[in-house]
């Protein structure tokens, strides 16, 4: 198995810096559909491009931490995928033609049933195909994103005997009805952005000093508070936390799976090994099934102890972000997802420097003397350009520093 690290970058001027470690799969998010239709992540505008940024993030993260690395692919693609509570009665499909929807059954909106993958005709080895979209929603959904797997096309032999939930994609979309925050966006590793939380975990007041909000009445943390980082998030709510939670349901997370895969009792509640173990006991599991309960409690994923609600709870705080949990990993895991416990077991650490003193960048590294290096640039996170560099453990990329690029450097 090949081996990417991150890039812990040091950055100037425009030059953007980050990377997309890829151990196990490779969650390919892909914005025809947005394309075609609102193009609401346009990476041509400031707005569009710290959206799609904040969910390349999420997708670069889950990507790093799931380490399987044996998925078959798909040489021949022909699905579809679907959506539900649309304002409106037609939609652009992939290649830009008007699509008619049926009317929702609960009376209000459209649903698409199936919309072709006409752009794409094979799927790679490892990867997870995400289509991603924003419509405007209808009137009769509170929802303000939907995410969900297509397909029963299982592409290993665990799959298919029902050991390993393994397909070959899904959709996520959002309501661009909705007031989101693209900003304080992580990166691919969001584990120092963690900040402080009171240590007094169940305390009578929400103190102004650290960074977490707790609920005084409910009694429980809800979520990071941005606020304390950017004033400008107001009452907006957080696509980056929103963004990892349909992701998650992307993956599997839903309530078939929970059903068929993770394992429920006779109350609902799921009995995952890996959920009980985190937990102490069954998991309690909202009425909409493939979520966690209202509030559930847990430990944000390698944060030593720090408490939020859990990412798949139904809900989430204007103006918070929620990480992932270790509740939300014990899911993956219990669906077949070899989860790292840590950022240090998902990726090892390399020591990247990006020298932007002269014309162009130059990254230093000091990990695995004497090994033959590859380094790999890109502009959008789905299309890699490699450079294979040999045994040195420098590189000056020879675009100008204004160029947007996202690097790794494997061997």
């Amino acid at each position: 198995m090949t081996r990417n690290h991150p890039a812990h970058a040091l950055a100037a001027a425009s030059l953007f810096l980050g990377a997309l470690p890829s151990q196990g799969i490779e969650i390919v998010l892909d914005f025809t559909l947005d394309e075609q239709n609102y193009n609401w992540f346009d990476p041509a505008t400031s707005e569009g491009m710290a959206r799609r940024q904040a969910l390349e993030s999420a997708a670069g993260f889950l990507s790093t931490i799931i380490r399987n690395d044996d998925w078959n692919s798909l040489p021949t693609l022909n699905e579809s995928f679907s959506f539900r509570d649309l304002s409106e009665s037609s939609i652009n499909d992939l290649d830009g033609n008007p699509v008619a929807g049926a009317p929702d059954p609960d009376g209000t909106g459209y649903v698409y049933s199936s919309i072709s993958t006409t752009n794409r005709s094979s799927v790679g080895a490892n990867q997870y195909i995400v289509y991603v979209g924003a419509f405007v929603f209808d009137s009769g959904t509170s929802s303000h994103a939907i995410g969900g797997w297509d397909s029963n096309d299982r592409r290993n032999a665990a799959g298919m005997d029902g050991t390993e939930f393994n397909t070959w994609g899904g959709r996520i979309y959002f309501d661009i009805g909705t007031d989101w925050y693209a900003g304080s966006n992580p990166g691919i590793n969001p584990t120092n952005d963690y900040g402080i939380q009171d240590p007094d975990k169940s305390p009578s007041t929400d103190i102004s000093t650290d960074n977490w909000d707790w609920h005084t009445t409910l009694l429980e943390w809800k979520g990071f508070q941005l606020s304390t980082i950017d004033p400008s998030v107001g009452s907006a709510a957080d696509l980056y936390g929103v963004g990892l939670h349909e992701l998650l349901h992307a993956l599997g997370l839903t309530n078939s799976n929970f059903i068929n895969y993770i394992g429920v009792d006779a109350n609902g509640d799921a009995i995952g090994p890996h959920l009980v173990a985190e937990y102490g006991g069954p998991v309690p599991r909202s009425s909409s099934g493939g979520h966690f309960d209202y509030g559930t409690q847990a430990e944000v994923w390698d944060s030593e102890g720090i408490i939020s609600e859990a990412n798949l709870d139904p809900s989430t705080t204007n103006g918070n972000r929620k990480y992932l949990t270790r509740l939300d990993a014990a899911a993956l895991r219990d669906l077949g997802y070899d989860v790292a416990a840590t950022w240090a077991e998902a990726a090892p650490a390399l020591d990247l420097l990006i020298d932007l003193s002269g014309a162009q960048a130059r990254l230093d590294w000091t990990l695995f003397a004497d090994s033959e290096h590859t380094v790999h640039w890109s502009t959008d996170l789905v299309n890699w350009t490699s450079v294979a560099v040999g045994t040195v453990d420098t590189w000056t990329d020879p675009a100008p520093v204004g160029t947007r690029r996202y690097y790794q450097v494997t061997r």
